[in-house]
């Protein structure tokens, strides 16, 4: 098994105006892996931080996004970046914020004004169906989609794979 490699402060060192992006999983699959998500969550909201939560169990592109970013591997979860620098999995985010190293690190990120937990809702163009019909009176529209032509139901191109879109009012 792999140890599990602690940076220093000074290799951790960010850019101002970089965000924390957090990969987790909201599934209870697996309970070391959901428990390890919800307190690096804990973790990060407790100071006050911003966070860009990419739930990759709600939607694929996150998983194939983290895939890009990691070089040694997809890993486990949770996975926290700084911009894309990678900061650590859940062992690191707990050995930094018990050394008080956390907050130093991640000061120049921006901090939350409030507490909106919401991050996906039902998409409005489907209502969360992941299906629109076009029919003869849709052209304008169907242009605006690039599927001039095919009538029926179809893939709606807004939401994920669940019907779901980003909440516009938390990612603005």
């Amino acid at each position: 098994m792999a140890k599990t490699r602690f940076f220093s402060f000074e290799e951790k060192k960010i850019n101002s105006g970089d965000k924390v992006v957090l990969y987790f999983t909201s599934l209870r699959g697996v309970r070391k892996t959901y428990e390890d998500c919800c307190n690096v969550r804990l973790i990060l909201k407790g100071l006050g931080f911003k966070v860009d939560e990419r739930d990759v169990s709600m939607h694929l592109g996150f998983k194939e996004e983290l895939r890009e970013l990691l070089t040694d591997g997809f890993g486990g979860l949770p996975r926290v970046f700084v911009g894309r620098k990678y900061i650590g999995g859940a062992e690191e985010i707990q050995k930094l914020h018990e050394d008080g190293e956390l907050e130093k690190l991640l000061d120049c990120c921006e901090r939350i004004d409030d507490h909106n937990d919401i991050r996906f809702v039902p998409c409005e163009t489907c209502s969360g169906s992941c299906k629109i019909y076009y029919d003869d009176d849709d052209d304008e529209e169907e242009q605006d989609h690039g599927e001039v032509g095919e009538y029926g139901f179809q893939r709606c191109p807004d939401c994920n794979e669940n019907g779901l879109i980003r909440c516009p009012m938390c990612y603005c």
